[in-house]
């Protein structure tokens, strides 16, 4: 995700489901900015979060977000569009809130990655996608899962982007599994729509 961004000391980013805002501080210090905005559903998360020194807020992302129209120059989101209900909703606010020739870097889980087809190839449930609070229909049965109700392959989630007026300009993989990181990340460079996550980076129009 980080090597999408792009430098501007003005620059004013919101990272959607930022956490306890350790990610966020790392992509103000790519961008080289300190104007950075937070959105997440734990308000605890947020606590922590403004300790850091970013303006985040506590909000539920299924809903319409809590600012003004072209309000960023960018918007990250790690690994929260599959925890998400309302995802056209998310591309349509994501859109909404960005100026002119914004630009977002979105990062998901692949339904689509390697291990998910493998588990699917033998009529198991993927492990990636979680109808329970635990795991089920796997060898994994019973153990906790991530709440993640939805989940893309390469090619939906380009679509989806395109869908809501996005022009996509790069989409990358992370990570395969079960190989160490170094093995990893080259098999996903080779395999990016089989990678176990995938990062889109798409750009608003202008006015």
């Amino acid at each position: 995700m980080l090597s999408l961004l792009e430098k501007d000391s003005n620059a004013r980013v919101l990272d959607i489901g930022c956490a306890s805002g350790e990610f966020t501080l790392k992509v103000g210090g790519v961008i080289g900015t300190k104007r950075l905005y937070g959105m997440d559903i734990d308000e605890y998360m947020v606590e922590q979060a403004r300790e850091k020194g970013i303006e985040a807020i506590k909000h539920d992302v299924n809903t319409k977000f809590p600012y003004e129209d072209n309000s960023f120059d960018g918007v990250v989101s790690n690994q929260v569009l599959e925890h998400l209900y309302n995802t056209d909703g998310f591309f349509l606010e994501v859109r909404r809130i960005l100026k002119p020739l914004g630009y977002a870097v979105i990062s998901t889980a692949n339904l689509a990655s390697f291990h998910n087809l493998a588990f699917m190839g033998l009529g198991m449930m993927p492990p990636g996608l979680h109808v329970s609070r635990v795991q089920v229909g796997n060898p994994l049965r019973g153990m906790e899962t991530h709440g993640h109700v939805k989940l893309f392959t390469a090619s939906a989630l380009k679509d989806l982007a395109g869908y809501h007026g996005f022009k996509v300009e790069k989409l990358v993989g992370c990570g395969i599994y079960p190989f160490p990181e170094r093995i990893s990340n080259f098999l996903s460079r080779l395999f990016t729509k089989y990678s176990t996550y995938l990062t889109i980076k798409i750009r608003k129009g202008g006015a």
